[in-house]
């Protein structure tokens, strides 16, 4: 595992048009963790995670990256009253069930910004509204971002953008979505 990651370390840093096979760096489903948050107006939590992330940083031509995130809404598990989970998934709110697949693609950003922290913009697909949406990267506290620790990045949407109109007195309009990325190793 080590050398995959000292592997996969090297490779970033490698220009692109030094490689040949286009390269990507899959999400690993099993240490990689999104978080959900919704903002009721009463003092209960609505924080949720996804069972299962999917996904890839690509390299991309003068040393850039881009990044793919797929969620599966139908796998959101709620904390707190059974209630929320209901609600969270009904056809007022997400409707997982006609509308599975949460979807983010990036616009090219510099791979500083694993290191160094920065904002990542890009389109967020929810209940088949596409929108622009910005994620803010954290710094990384080690060496090789997304090997030897997560990559972490949170962004802010507005509920109303993507079709979610139902429950304005219960609950406010911003909905914050954490990610915590790491590379599989294969």
């Amino acid at each position: 595992m080590r050398r995959a990651a000292a592997s996969l370390w090297f490779l970033l840093a490698l220009p692109v048009a030094a490689t040949d096979a286009p390269l990507f760096w899959r999400i690993d489903p099993l240490t990689s963790q999104a978080q959900f948050r919704v903002h009721l107006r009463m003092a209960i939590p609505a924080e949720g995670r996804f069972k299962r992330i999917q996904g890839e940083i690509r390299p991309l031509p003068e040393q850039k990256l881009s990044v793919r995130v797929q969620l599966d809404a139908r796998e959101l598990v709620m904390d707190g009253p059974a209630w929320i989970q209901k609600v969270t998934h009904s056809a007022d709110f997400l409707d997982s069930a006609a509308y599975p697949e949460i979807r983010f693609q990036s616009l090219p950003f510099s791979r500083q910004v694993l290191v160094s922290g920065g904002d990542i913009a890009g389109t967020l697909t929810l209940r088949e509204h596409s929108k622009p949406v910005t994620f803010r990267v954290l710094p990384t506290q080690c060496r090789q971002p997304g090997v030897a620790c997560p990559m972490s990045a949170s962004g802010t949407l507005n509920r109303q953008d993507f079709g979610i109109h139902a429950y304005r007195w219960s609950l406010r309009d911003e909905v914050v979505v954490e990610f915590q990325l790491k590379f599989a190793d294969d």
